[in-house]
C-alpha cells in the first residue's frame, strides 16, 4: 500500500487516498503493492458516540492576555481519537480511507480561512510501531524531506502525554511549525502544526488547546 505524504505548499485539503496528502509519485513511500482507495466525503459532523461533553470552556493567551473561549468536541473518529477545538477559530475537515484517517483543523480567524495554518492529526494503517513512524517522518523520502522542511530542533521531552518526540521545523522565512510523533493505547500517529510567522502570537495558544485535549481511543 502506498503511503502519501502531506504537501504543505499546495494548501489543498483534498484528502485524497491518505489523509489529504498529495505528493509527486517520486515522493511516495511504498511498502508493497500500490492500492489507491476511493476517497470518502469530507466529514462535517463533529459529534458521534460522544462520551465527553459537547462543549467546554478553555483559555487562550495572546500577548499575555488570557481570554476564555468555547471549545467544541471533535470525535468523528472516536475509535482513534477525540479532542476539543475553538470552533470559532478553526474549521475541522476529516477523511478516512483504506490507507488511514486524518483530520485537519484549519485556521479560520475572524471568518478568514487560511489553509497554510492548521493542525493535522494522522493515523496511517501501515504504521504499527514507533520505529516505523520515525522512518516515515525522517526517511530519505519521508515527510520532512518531501515537504522541504528544515529541522530546527528535536526533543523527546514533550508536555503532552501521548507525544514521544517533537520536531521543530521551518520552511523559508514565512512558515514555521512542529511535528509530533505520537504513541498511546497501542496506536501510533503524527500531528503537524504549521502556520505563518505572522500568526505566532495567536496560533500556538489555540493549537495547544487541541493538543492538550487530544485523547487516543482504546
Amino acid at each position: 500500500m502506498t503511503l502519501k505524504l502531506v504537501n504543505l505548499m499546495t494548501g489543498a485539503i483534498l484528502l485524497v487516498t491518505t489523509l489529504g496528502c498529495a505528493t509527486p509519485a517520486q515522493n511516495q513511500l511504498s511498502s508493497g503493492n500500490s492500492v489507491t482507495p476511493a476517497p470518502t466525503a469530507i466529514q462535517t459532523s463533529y459529534n458521534s458516540k460522544a462520551n465527553r461533553p459537547a462543549t467546554k470552556t478553555g483559555t487562550i493567551s495572546i500577548e499575555g492576555e488570557k481570554t476564555p473561549t468555547t471549545l467544541r468536541l471533535y470525535n468523528q473518529y472516536s475509535d482513534l481519537f477525540s479532542t476539543y477545538f475553538p470552533e470559532k477559530d478553526f474549521i475541522a475537515e476529516g477523511n478516512s480511507s483504506g490507507e488511514g484517517t486524518g483530520v485537519r483543523f484549519i485556521a479560520n480567524f475572524g471568518g478568514s480561512k487560511n489553509d497554510n495554518a492548521y493542525i493535522h492529526v494522522a493515523f496511517l494503517n501501515d504504521l504499527k510501531n514507533l520505529n516505523q513512524l520515525r522512518s516515515f517522518i525522517n526517511g530519505k523520502n519521508g515527510l520532512i524531506a518531501s515537504n522541504g522542511w528544515r529541522v530546527v530542533s528535536r526533543s523527546q521531552k514533550v508536555a503532552y502525554p501521548w507525544a514521544k518526540e517533537k520536531i521543530v521545523f521551518s520552511k523559508g522565512k514565512d512558515i514555521v511549525g512542529d511535528v509530533y510523533l505520537g504513541q498511546q493505547n497501542g496506536k501510533v500517529f503524527y500531528v503537524i502544526l504549521q502556520f505563518p510567522v505572522a500568526y505566532s502570537d495567536g496560533f500556538p495558544s489555540r493549537a495547544d488547546l487541541i493538543l492538550q485535549n487530544l485523547v487516543v481511543g482504546r
